[in-house]
């Protein structure tokens, strides 16, 4: 059975802590790729891109986001390079499950993700990796997305309040 929802954005976008709360509201499982990926490889991402690199990393974080779109039945997020891969896009936009692109700035998203924590991808200057990052990325984001929710603003709870609501179509 496809997941209920999908939640996809950048480092910091809250998907993790937005998608805990939203399953919970909805009475379904929740799953992170991340997560997923790292139990498999028995490894934390930043050391697979240490010892094995990115290439090995989005090989393996593919075929993983796309069994858990296949797979899960409830809250999916994905990392945040997920949607990079060319057949996650089309899977993602043919899937028929609300992919919610959680739009977030630099200055929310900063405090979230510390830039002093394990991001090999932030590595140098990460203020600057991250808006890199995110100016790549956005328009994958939005091509994919159904929905985009601007996570700036209002908690947790809120927040996956708000998308219920706009996925279950109650008011």
């Amino acid at each position: 059975m496809a997941p209920r929802v999908i939640l996809i954005g950048p480092p910091g976008a809250g998907k993790t802590t937005i998608g805990q709360s939203l399953s919970r509201q909805l009475g379904v499982k929740f799953s992170d790729t991340d997560t997923l990926i790292e139990e498999e490889e028995k490894k934390s991402i930043s050391e697979i891109f240490v010892e094995q690199g990115e290439s090995y990393f989005r090989g393996v974080e593919k075929r993983i986001v796309l069994e858990a779109i296949i797979n899960s039945d409830g809250v999916l997020a994905l990392g945040g390079g997920a949607p990079l891969s060319l057949e996650v896009q089309e899977v993602l936009k043919n899937s028929g499950t609300p992919v919610i692109y959680l739009e977030v700035s630099l200055a929310t998203a900063a405090p979230r993700i510390g830039f002093n924590r394990d991001r090999p991808l932030l590595l140098g200057n990460p203020r600057a990796q991250w808006n890199d990052l995110l100016e790549s990325r956005r328009p994958i984001y939005e091509s994919v997305s159904t929905k985009k929710i601007n996570v700036d603003t209002g908690t947790p709870s809120e927040l996956s309040e708000s998308i219920a609501k706009e996925i279950t179509g109650s008011k």
